[in-house]
């Protein structure tokens, strides 16, 4: 099985994209979109598991995950049931926080991080359109915007096109390394 994390900012078009492969793949049975417990209700852009912040802690300390995080006041977390039967042949696509890429590269033999970037004025207009924070919050994120991306194998995405031209080139990325088995 080979693992493609999906990182970049908040704004950067993650769901958007994961969105447009989901459709795309929605036959493929190669093609696995691993879903995140989540301590926050999914937006409409999401496709998630919400857990309280009890039921939470009791996942983590089972040992529940392959990962998991906190950002923003919320936590997140990959099950390994996510992954199901591991094949060769098989892509499973994971959106995660940069910070715990190195837990998915000690747990799986194949990893591929996809960087999504998008520049600062197209962020901040991207998170101001979203509404879901105020002016010094969206601040905040673009500042951390710039923070590296520490991966073995990392191929960075613009996403600063229409999402139309995005989608398009995410597919055939997405394709191109469900080829490489």
């Amino acid at each position: 099985m080979k693992i493609v994390l999906i990182t970049g900012p908040s704004g950067v078009g993650k769901d958007s994209l994961l969105r447009i492969a989901r459709q795309h793949f929605r036959k493929n049975k190669n093609v696995v979109f691993a879903k995140r417990y989540i301590t926050r209700v999914p937006d409409d852009n999401e496709q998630n598991y919400y857990v309280d912040p009890k039921a939470f802690e009791l996942l983590q300390e089972n040992d529940f995950f392959v990962s998991h995080w906190q950002a923003h006041g919320n936590c997140y977390g990959i099950a390994h049931t996510e992954f199901g039967a591991q094949s060769e042949n098989r892509l499973a696509i994971v959106s995660v926080s940069r910070r715990v890429i190195t837990d998915f590269e000690s747990y799986f033999d194949r990893v591929i991080t996809l960087k999504l970037t998008v520049s600062n004025d197209i962020l901040r207009q991207r998170l101001q359109r979203r509404g879901r924070e105020n002016a010094a919050a969206i601040e905040k994120r673009l500042d951390r915007a710039s923070l590296p991306v520490l991966a073995k194998n990392m191929i960075p995405f613009d996403n600063s096109e229409t999402l139309v031209i995005s989608g398009k080139r995410f597919l055939i990325l997405l394709n191109s390394l469900l080829k490489e088995q």
